[in-house]
């Protein structure tokens, strides 16, 4: 699978593949797959504006409903991949959007791809609120359209 048109990237960053990333197997372990998606998505929400201030300033933060992952290629010890965010598929709700990670290899062949359904909660009251409004104004937020 090759990599995705520039025009659908939201961020792109890129990592290297550590030890601690690796497992018995000698290739790179589930777990720091989702660790190099969850980074990005970090990344990719900073851009927005919504650093670690801003959430302690509104006091809501991100959490994940669901997280998918796929694997199509194995990645090794100081293997570079590059991580690219794109907007998932439309949820139909305020309160949550969908993003997938897609970890790319040097020759540009899909290691994996990180899809996840998010949300944002009210850190004080402890209950899921709408998104926020960098979120809302970003191509992330994608509402059905009304027919």
């Amino acid at each position: 699978m090759s990599q995705p048109h520039s025009d659908q990237v939201l961020l792109s960053t890129t990592f290297e593949v550590r030890w601690s990333d690796c497992d018995a197997n000698k290739h790179m372990r589930h777990s720091a797959y989702a660790d190099m998606a969850a980074h990005a998505r970090i990344k990719f929400l900073e851009s927005l504006g919504l650093t670690d201030e801003w959430s302690k300033q509104h006091q809501i933060g991100p959490v994940l409903f669901k997280e998918t992952t796929e694997y199509f290629r194995e990645a090794h010890l100081s293997d570079v991949l590059t991580a690219q965010i794109e907007a998932g598929e439309p949820t139909g709700s305020d309160k949550t959007i969908t993003l997938v990670c897609n970890l790319y290899k040097d020759n540009g062949e899909l290691a994996a791809r990180i899809s996840v359904l998010s949300a944002w909660i009210d850190l004080v009251k402890r209950k899921v609120v709408p998104v926020p409004e960098p979120v809302h104004a970003s191509p992330v937020y994608q509402p059905l359209k009304q027919s």
